[in-house]
C-alpha cells in the first residue's frame, strides 16, 4: 500500500491541438489516484489551451476502488499509507517531464492538485522554485498528524518556501481547514509577505469536487473552478 522507491511511471502528458508553445499545468489526484474525474480535469485543461501532465503517486499501487465517493474506508487507508515525500517529488518531476515537451513554454508551468493531491502540489511548490503558479482544491493535510519519514514537515510550517502565485481554495465547512487554522494560514501569509490567496465558499465542506455523493456541492465547484481558471489567466 505504502509507495515503492522512486522513480515512479512516467506521467500521463496531454499537449492541445493548437499550436504551441502551450502553458502547462501538474495535475496532482485526489487520494482516489488517476481516476475518471481527475482525467476529465485534465481534458478540460487541454481544451482551454493547457498542455498537462498526470503523474501516478501511487506508483500502480493505488486504491481498488476509484470512484468510491459514498464510502471513505479504502482511500483513507491509502492516504495514511501515503509517502508525501515521494510523492511531492513524482509532481515536481512531472515539471520536467511537462517542459521537455517543446509544445510547453518553459515560463508557464503551474500546478494544480484536489485533496491530497493538493497537498502535494503545495509542497512541490515548495520544492521547486521556478513555477509560475499554484492552484490548491482543498489540501487535505496542512498539518500532518505525525511527523515522520514519510512525513517530514507539515505544509503549513514549510509555508514561507513558497515561491510562485498560489491560490488556496476551500470550503467554509471544511473539517481539514476549521476557522482557527485557515486564520494561521492567512497570518503567515501576510508574515512572509507571500503572493498567495485564500478563497472561500459558502456552504462548502471538504472535497466539494466530488463528481458524486454526499461531499459534491455544483456551485461551489463551479464558481471555485472559474476562479482557478481567472486565476491561471491572470498569473501563468
Amino acid at each position: 500500500m505504502s509507495n515503492p522507491s522512486r522513480p515512479g511511471p512516467a506521467p500521463i502528458i496531454e499537449i492541445p491541438s493548437s499550436p504551441g508553445p502551450h502553458p502547462g499545468i501538474v495535475l496532482g489526484a485526489e487520494a482516489y489516484g488517476i481516476n475518471p474525474f481527475i482525467l476529465g480535469v485534465g481534458r478540460q485543461l487541454v481544451e482551454l489551451g493547457y498542455a498537462t501532465a498526470l503523474p501516478d503517486y501511487y506508483h500502480g499501487n493505488g486504491p481498488n476502488d476509484v470512484e468510491a465517493y459514498e464510502d471513505f474506508t479504502e482511500v483513507m487507508e491509502y492516504m495514511g499509507a501515503l509517502d508525501f515525500t515521494c510523492g511531492a517529488r513524482d509532481l515536481a518531476d512531472a515539471v520536467d517531464a511537462l517542459r521537455a515537451n517543446p509544445d510547453v513554454d518553459l515560463r508557464r508551468v503551474s500546478v494544480w492538485g484536489y485533496c491530497t493531491g493538493a497537498t502535494l502540489a503545495w509542497l512541490a511548490a515548495c520544492i521547486r522554485g521556478d513555477l509560475a503558479a499554484a492552484v490548491l482544491f482543498f489540501p487535505s493535510q496542512p498539518v500532518f498528524a505525525e511527523i515522520g519519514p514519510k512525513t517530514p514537515v507539515s505544509p503549513l510550517d514549510l509555508l514561507w518556501q513558497l515561491t510562485c502565485r498560489t491560490l488556496f481554495i476551500y470550503g467554509d465547512s471544511d473539517p481539514v481547514m476549521p476557522p482557527a487554522l485557515l486564520e494561521e494560514l492567512r497570518r503567515r501569509i501576510e508574515t512572509w509577505s507571500l503572493d498567495a490567496e485564500v478563497r472561500i465558499y459558502p456552504g462548502a465542506g471538504h472535497a466539494f469536487s466530488a463528481p458524486a455523493g454526499p461531499l459534491r456541492n455544483e456551485e461551489a465547484y463551479a464558481a471555485a473552478w472559474s476562479d482557478a481558471i481567472d486565476f491561471l489567466n491572470a498569473h501563468a
